[in-house]
């Protein structure tokens, strides 16, 4: 018999060998190309187990970091390409929380209410603020009365005869207006002008106040006509950035908001520091070796999805490639053949 014809004798009888068969097709199923040799496959085993060793130290890292984070947050400290986005947008989101978040942090500013009760707030200031200006040299603003009271007493003023000094009605509301003078040498007629811009400055104080008391969080940030909106606008839309990222990211779920709710600035800072510091070169290296890992088994499916776990992915992988490779290498195939042309193989298809 040839050499020839004992070659293919032995290519019939190891095709006909299921396992062999069941080998070939795994390394196939993954995508592999068809020029790479066994060797160059089995290779491929050194860059799986350099893939976990980089889990691992990043895994190490990570379960350091959320001791000390509220559990809420864990999520983003898992091994997948899911996670590496979910921790990348949780440091943004804290490197850009504006000063007052800190002491503002509740869920009413995580609805669309907050947004009308802020424009109203900065419309009131916008009516009391120029009022303030044009009534504090004549009246103490301070210690203006109710609208109604304000009513009565300009209808009493207005309406008066001119036997109005032998009306006691009348003596009483000048001298509440005159009370209302911001020093003793103003005259009834300068009070009485103001009226209407008491009543409008007494109403708009109401209003502002009132939006206070909607809110409990907003109270302490009640400073009259010092109060600065601004601090107040920039949390809430750092609640809208919350929200676009949840939806974004994090698929809806409550723990990011939650999370954010509690953890304290430091912890906060210190995760910061700690992403840019260390973790993100840990995790940029390991996205090159599994982006390397997707494109020399492009068709593994679990490998291409985002919220794969790395190491899970890897360990399997791994023990696919050293199950098959076993299986051939018991078969007698060369280290040196390629895939393809134990694909290729006569009646391979067949099977």
């Amino acid at each position: 018999m040839s050499s020839l014809d004992a070659d293919r004798l032995l290519q019939d009888k190891t095709l006909n060998d299921d396992s062999y068969v069941a080998a070939v097709k795994q390394l196939n199923d993954l995508g592999i190309a068809g020029l790479m040799t066994l060797e160059a496959i089995e290779f491929q085993t050194l860059e799986i187990e350099a893939v976990l060793a980089s889990c691992q130290q990043l895994q190490t890292c990570y379960a350091e970091i959320a001791k000390g984070l509220p559990t809420q947050l864990h999520t983003c400290f898992k091994n997948s390409a899911i996670s590496v986005e979910q921790l990348a947008a949780l440091v943004s989101l804290i490197e850009n929380a504006p000063t007052a978040s800190w002491t503002l942090r509740e869920d009413s500013f995580n609805c669309y209410e907050m947004d009308f009760r802020l424009a109203e707030l900065q419309q009131q200031l916008a009516i009391l603020k120029p009022l303030n200006k044009k009534l504090a040299p004549f009246v103490n603003t301070n210690t203006l009365e109710s609208t109604n009271t304000l009513r009565s007493i300009q209808c009493c003023l207005d309406n008066a005869g001119m036997f109005r000094w032998f009306s006691a009605k009348w003596r009483d509301a000048k001298q509440q207006a005159l009370k209302l003078a911001a020093h003793e040498q103003l005259k009834l007629e300068d009070i009485q002008l103001l009226f209407p811009a008491m009543i409008k400055y007494v109403n708009s104080q109401e209003r502002f106040d009132a939006l206070f008391l909607q809110v409990p969080v907003l109270a302490a940030c009640h400073e009259g006509l010092n109060t600065d909106v601004t601090p107040l606008l920039a949390v809430r839309e750092w609640y809208k950035d919350i929200d676009f990222v949840m939806a974004e990211y994090f698929f809806g779920e409550k723990g990011l908001l939650a999370g954010l709710s509690v953890i304290d600035k430091q912890s906060a800072d210190d995760l910061v520091v700690e992403y840019h510091t260390n973790l993100l070169s840990l995790i940029n290296n390991l996205d090159k070796k599994m982006n390397k890992l997707g494109l020399s088994f492009v068709a593994h499916e679990t490998l291409q999805q985002s919220d794969t776990d790395y190491a899970l992915v890897a360990t399997e992988l791994k023990s696919i490639l050293l199950d098959a490779l076993s299986v051939l290498k018991e078969s007698g195939v060369d280290a040196n053949t390629c895939l393809s042309e134990l694909i290729n193989a006569p009646d391979f298809n067949k099977k």
